[in-house]
């Protein structure tokens, strides 16, 4: 297994969840990960009912930690959230869901946004519920570009979307909406279940493969599970990646002890804990 520096690892509190966000901040401070990406969910940050005086007491206990948030992923997957929706009601709430997203996120501090694509039906037309997601893609990606934040889109599995599920898909996807503000984040399980490998990546998406979700299969920790991991860190580390690999750990079978598996992840990575 090839090694990563510390300095480009991430951690991130979505197995935290039983936990106070205090505990994951004081948890990488004990495990030396100078760097979080933040789940916005409940019960630690929900988008709809963050106030923003919330949102700077937050940005302080990060900064007192002196801990760098290089990125801000609001749930979208579990939530009734879908830019894609052909509900109006849906698709408008899903769309100002993002817009004060990137609000919350330029207050943090940070200046990276991570999305999905959203979905459609399955018993109607893939373009129609593609259409909708551009559009709200466009408005979002302005929104962003107001505040000078780069909002990172990522393909997902099958069972999570029918809209961008590979690396072309999601190539296509950024060059219809041609914002410099709209780029993409790989994680390795989609990437995997798509047959496709960090070369793939690199060589469809170029400097627009700007943020990665480093993890093993189904999720879980570097070490866990079956993925070729080693095989990505070459990948990686042969096209001068010099972004962040983001631990994003989602299995509940970590739920009860979150930090074990980030020590062990750590090991696998060859960092010392």
């Amino acid at each position: 297994m090839n090694k990563v520096h510390r300095s480009q690892l991430a951690g991130m509190n979505e197995h935290f969840r039983r936990y106070s966000l205090d505990f994951f901040l004081d948890s990488m401070v004990k495990l030396g990960i100078e760097n979080i990406e933040l789940w916005a969910a409940s019960p630690h940050l929900y988008i709809e009912d963050v106030t923003y005086s919330e949102v700077g007491r937050i940005r302080k206990e990060i900064e007192r930690r002196q801990l760098q948030l290089i990125c801000v992923t609001p749930e979208q997957c579990i939530y009734p959230v879908n830019i894609a929706a052909r509900e109006p009601n849906v698709r408008e709430r899903s769309i100002h869901y993002f817009l004060k997203s990137i609000e919350v996120t330029s207050e943090l501090g940070a200046n990276m946004l991570q999305m999905v694509p959203g979905k459609g039906y399955f018993d109607e037309s893939v373009e129609e519920a593609w259409k909708r997601s551009r559009e709200s893609l466009e408005t979002i990606a302005k929104k962003a570009e107001s505040l000078d934040i780069t909002v990172v889109l990522e393909a997902l599995e099958l069972k999570e979307s029918n809209l961008i599920t590979n690396v072309s898909e999601l190539k296509r996807m950024l060059n219809e909406v041609g914002s410099s503000h709209l780029q993409a984040v790989i994680d390795t399980c989609p990437m995997a279940a798509a047959g496709e490998t960090f070369a793939d990546c690199f060589r469809e998406l170029g400097k627009d493969l700007r943020h990665i979700h480093f993890v093993d299969s189904s999720h879980l920790a570097p070490g866990d599970g079956t993925l070729p991991l080693s095989q990505y860190l070459e990948e990686i580390s042969r096209h001068n990646y010099n972004g962040y690999l983001t631990l994003e750990i989602v299995s509940s079978r970590y739920i009860s002890d979150p930090v074990k598996p980030l020590e062990n992840a750590l090991l696998c990575l060859g960092v010392s804990v």
